[in-house]
């Protein structure tokens, strides 16, 4: 039987095309119109652990990278893609390729491939006879799970960075300078939402004769104690602040001056509460704080608003210490 020069030259060219699909170093496999595997390259079984003799014949390999049945993105390609489709099987950007006419790019994570689960992006491209008919599709693979992983390790490296700077070492509070950023748009929030905002400023009595006395070590306990006891009282919207060397701070969002003072109380009889550790040779030592809260006022800019709690604290110290003492913007406004 005579072989046609047309026909062995088809043959070889189909065969050289197998060859190129499968040392390709990108993972990649084809589909024809039945959605039946054609080719699924070496480097597509290394990425899948899956081998192509025990792919090429198969329907469409969803049990690959999904636990249930569903399209991959070349079915689509094959059977038409639909922005309802895309939507449905796809929660991360699938978009149309700016290369090829008919393909699609999108990205996923598949956690059952091996390596505890990948983050690939694929783009499938449809392949058509001589009369423009779609026959099949090519899906191409990149693993860009080293990429992902080192993209979030860097903002997670960034974002540590951040809150190191923004917290005091000692006492594990935000420190005076994201009080101040903090404080600014807490008053913006309140005042655009008309919303109320409470102040608290705490200041350790004694503080200086408590360090000349038993030391550093004991002073940075001290603080550090109050720290403890500041956190513990916080509430989810609530912030707070190593303010000063010894002085701290709490913003309140959406708090009356009522409540401001109940929280205010509180911290207070706990603080005075808390014995010091007996390993710093201060066994039986207690502190106290002398407290100043106020809310917000329509008028008020960061600087008076701190200024009417810090006169709230230096009242609470000429009445005696380990006191609370609140003072209503309302009232000041009268006054003045």
């Amino acid at each position: 039987m005579k072989v046609s020069g047309k026909l062995i030259r088809a043959i070889g060219a189909a065969s050289w095309l197998d060859q190129a699909v499968d040392v390709s170093p990108v993972p990649m496999f084809v589909i024809d119109r039945q959605h039946r595997i054609t080719h699924w390259n070496r480097a597509c079984a290394a990425l899948t652990g899956a081998c192509s003799a025990d792919m090429i014949g198969r329907g469409s390999p969803w049990r690959i990278f999904y636990p249930n049945e569903r399209p991959l993105l070349a079915d689509l390609v094959v059977d038409g893609v639909t922005d309802t489709l895309l939507k449905r099987y796809y929660h991360y950007p699938v978009q149309r390729s700016e290369l090829i006419e008919g393909a699609y790019e999108a990205e996923d994570y598949f956690p059952q491939l091996k390596g505890g689960g990948r983050w690939l992006f694929f783009t499938a491209a449809p392949l058509r006879d001589d009369k423009g008919n779609v026959v099949g599709a090519i899906e191409t693979i990149q693993d860009f799970t080293a990429r992902r992983n080192a993209e979030a390790a860097l903002r997670d490296s960034e974002e540590r960075y951040r809150e190191l700077s923004i917290t005091d070492a000692l006492t594990g509070l935000y420190n005076s300078r994201h009080f101040w950023e903090q404080l600014n748009l807490e008053m913006e929030r309140a005042q655009r939402y008309g919303t109320p905002l409470s102040l608290i400023l705490l200041d350790v009595d004694h503080f200086k004769q408590l360090n000349d006395t038993y030391g550093h070590l004991v002073g940075d306990h001290v603080l550090g104690t109050l720290g403890s006891v500041i956190r513990r009282n916080l509430r989810s919207p609530d912030s707070a602040y190593r303010y000063g060397g010894e002085e701290f701070a709490l913003i309140l969002p959406e708090t009356s001056l009522e409540g401001a003072l109940a929280t205010a109380e509180r911290l207070r009889t706990e603080f005075a509460l808390s014995p010091l550790s007996g390993d710093l040779g201060c066994k039986g030592l207690t502190s106290t704080v002398s407290i100043g809260v106020t809310n917000h006022g329509a008028n008020d800019t960061p600087h008076s608003f701190v200024k009417r709690a810090d006169q709230a604290v230096y009242d609470a110290k000429h009445r005696g210490r380990d006191t609370v003492v609140g003072m209503d913007v309302t009232v000041t406004a009268r006054q003045a």
